[in-house]
């Protein structure tokens, strides 16, 4: 599996979790690996300074602000530019 493979599921997992993760750390950066917080920080800096140094890198952790997202969806003509004539 490469790293490129680890990021994408360590991502679908984080997404799965984010409602529970809003409860407990909505606002902060946290370091989310195998499922589950790892550490979390105030920043962006602290988180990628701690998953650094913990995991280095190709481990295929996710940083992230543990924020509500709304998905938006987008036509096909959008994502290929064919929304002007």
């Amino acid at each position: 599996m490469t790293v490129s493979d680890k990021v994408l599921e360590e991502t679908k997992r984080f997404r799965v979790a984010l409602p529970e993760l809003l409860k407990t750390y909505r606002g902060k950066w946290v370091v989310f690996k195998d499922g589950a917080v790892c550490s979390a920080h105030d920043d962006e800096k602290g988180a990628y300074l701690s998953a650094s140094e913990k995991f280095g890198a190709g481990s295929g952790y996710v940083i992230a602000l543990v924020t509500e997202t709304r998905q938006t969806p987008v036509t096909a003509a959008v994502l290929f530019g064919l929304s002007h004539a």
